[in-house]
């Protein structure tokens, strides 16, 4: 359990899809999370910071500039904290002591006054997506993960193009339904039962990414219809807040182009939704 310090604020982001072919998006990332580093002040990258992820012996510029971003936030006085994402599964403890940044496990849980927030990168609770949960589960198996790592750099690029390959596949092939989350695993996760069975602890709202559907939805409208707009209110009990996207590069004109989450002490919000 995190708890936000009553000075302070916590910022959240998630799903900035980072590569060589995203300089826009990186350098709007650097502005952003320079704006919000400070003494007091948690910064929580939720998942898919990277468009793909294939070890810590990562030899390219986009990765050095993010780890020197996270650095110069906690050397601003903040916190910086990472979770997993179903990209950038693969980022280790190397290239958390480059970024000078905590890794979570996932689901995480932020304490406020008005309430326990679950912090997830959300991939979990989309359990109709039986292809991917499937796939999940075989890589995040330590066995899998260690015989992939022991391969040289070359062939996991490759491996990682040719998962990338089908997973579009995938996403054109399946109902936009079927990769949302799934209503009675986010009404048994505020219960705290999570999708693999185990017993997490129960929880007021819940905050995650993935599934690219900025949102804000509430215990009276759960699956909503999404709507991508800044808005602030304090959460409270049966509510489910969804990060936006980042996308500088190629930016569709009725889409976000990026955003985030500031939570503080007493349990106000405000989502900001960058257009």
């Amino acid at each position: 359990m995190i708890e936000i310090p009553a000075q302070g604020a916590a910022h959240f982001a998630s799903d900035l899809h980072l590569s060589e072919h995203t300089p826009k998006t990186l350098e709007a990332f650097e502005h952003w999370i320079a704006s919000v580093a400070q003494p007091q002040s948690l910064v929580f990258l939720l998942g898919d910071v990277f468009e793909v992820w294939c070890g810590d012996d990562h030899d390219d510029e986009v990765p050095h500039r993010v780890a020197r971003a996270t650095r110069a936030a906690r050397q601003a006085g903040a916190r910086v904290f990472f979770m997993h994402g179903n990209r950038d599964f693969l980022i280790g403890e190397r290239f958390a002591g480059d970024g000078d940044f905590e890794l979570l496990p996932d689901p995480e849980f932020v304490q406020t006054q008005g309430g326990i927030v679950l912090i997830t990168h959300g991939d979990q609770l989309c359990t109709d997506d039986k292809a991917y949960q499937q796939f999940r589960q075989l890589s995040r198996d330590e066995t899998w993960q260690a015989d992939f790592l022991a391969k040289p750099r070359s062939q996991r690029l490759a491996i990682a193009q040719g998962i990338r390959t089908e997973s579009k596949t995938h996403k054109s092939n399946t109902a936009m339904a079927i990769m949302d989350v799934n209503a009675q695993a986010v009404k048994q996760a505020y219960a705290g039962r999570w999708p693999d069975g185990y017993f997490v602890g129960k929880c007021h709202t819940i905050l995650h990414g993935h599934t690219h559907r900025c949102a804000v939805h509430t215990a009276e409208s759960p699956l909503a219809a999404p709507k991508a707009i800044s808005q602030e209110g304090t959460i409270r009990d049966g509510m489910r807040i969804v990060l936006p996207d980042w996308n500088y590069d190629t930016p569709n004109q009725q889409s976000a182009k990026g955003g985030y989450l500031t939570l503080k002490h007493s349990g106000e919000f405000q989502l900001t939704v960058f257009r």
